[in-house]
């Protein structure tokens, strides 16, 4: 079990001022609270790992668990603004996998951005300290974003198969490739669920 997590994650140990989200992007949830359920690809070297999780988004702050199976808790990541929060539940999994750059590349895919121009088919902007790059699709809806300076490589993120769900127009695909390793994780959307009363101040840390 272990040496096939190790694969599943080996991307992310090779490393290889928010505003509100554009329009239609990945996390309006117009101050609503959203629980996301996934399924993720991961393509690594010639290999594919596939597993799940889901994700509670509240504006700039989300709890991100995934799963490796049934009853296979892997890790949970609390995102708050800039202040981030990670627990492996897997024996030996912190020693092996960078939990903090995981979390990184899932703010990347799914907190604010840029502000758009109006009628504009890019932005940029900076998104926590570095530099990003946005482009919009001819309805205003958020298809890339490329973050150059991630992990050294570069990170780019797609935003495809969009549908309306839970209210919102939302991607249900998100696609983060690094650099020009080849690897990529397809994060696709299976179900959407607007949390009535959830109380954000689980998201919140000190």
């Amino acid at each position: 079990m272990r040496g096939a997590l190790l694969v599943v994650f080996a991307f992310a140990l090779a490393g290889c001022g928010p505003a509100v989200p554009t329009p239609e992007g990945p996390a309006d949830a117009d101050g609503e609270v959203l629980r996301l359920r996934h399924q993720i690809l991961v393509r690594y070297g010639g290999e594919a790992q596939v597993f799940e999780g889901y994700m509670i988004l509240a504006g700039e702050q989300f709890l991100v668990k995934a799963f490796a199976g049934p009853g296979i808790d892997l890790f949970t990541i609390v995102r708050d603004g800039p202040r981030h929060s990670e627990e492996a539940h897997v024996p030996g999994l912190a020693d092996e996998l960078d939990l903090e750059r995981v979390g990184h590349d899932i703010a990347r895919a799914y907190l604010g951005g840029c502000e758009p121009v109006v009628g504009g088919v890019s932005a940029a902007c900076s998104f926590y300290g570095e530099p990003l790059r946005e482009r919009y699709d001819d309805r205003g809806r958020l298809a890339s974003r490329e973050f150059p300076e991630a992990h050294g490589i570069g990170l780019s993120v797609s935003y495809d198969d969009y549908s309306r769900r839970g209210g919102r127009e939302l991607a249900g695909a998100i696609t983060l490739r690094w650099g020009g390793s080849g690897n990529e994780m397809v994060i696709r959307l299976l179900d959407v669920q607007v949390l009535e009363g959830f109380d954000t101040g689980r998201l919140a840390i000190p």
